[in-house]
């Protein structure tokens, strides 16, 4: 047994090594067709992201559009869109008593910051002409910034 499991942790070491453990980016073409045929809000992408962002998930289910992103650090974000309501949103993705943290101007248009809402989480949050727009996760503040920056229509 011992002359196969030697073997095995070579390979396995020799694979990581080479650096072949980067986890497959979501091809989001299905999901943001399913966003624009039901015209509930205009669509809001990231672009131009640098290299080491991948988009890890993404799904539109009861009319909230839900994007997992990553960035190079191991900053694990979710970007959420949606025609509902802040005070429907807000408790929903950020969690239950969030503390505001104050506005903040990105690419020109002003986000609110919130923190507290789930331990180690930090979020920001637009909202515009029937569209609300929350980043969260336990990524750091510029790529918060940096992920919302990259988004166009």
């Amino acid at each position: 047994m011992l002359v196969l499991i030697i073997p095995v942790f070579l390979i396995v070491a020799f694979y990581r090594y080479l650096g072949h453990e980067t986890p497959p980016t979501v091809d989001t073409t299905e999901v943001y067709g399913s966003v624009q045929r039901a015209g509930k809000f205009q669509l809001l992408k990231p672009e131009g992201l640098p290299d080491g962002w991948r988009i890890a998930s993404a799904t539109f289910t009861d009319e909230i559009l839900r994007i997992g992103v990553t960035a190079p650090d191991d900053g694990a974000m979710q970007l959420v869109e949606s025609a509902k309501p802040e005070s429907v949103l807000l408790p929903a993705v950020v969690g239950h008593d969030p503390h505001d943290d104050g506005e903040t101007t990105i690419a020109g248009a002003t986000w609110h910051r919130w923190s507290q809402g789930r331990p180690g989480e930090r979020a920001i949050i637009r909202t515009e002409s029937g569209r609300t727009i929350i980043i969260v996760g336990q990524a750091k503040e510029p790529q918060l910034t940096q992920l919302a920056e990259s988004l166009k229509a």
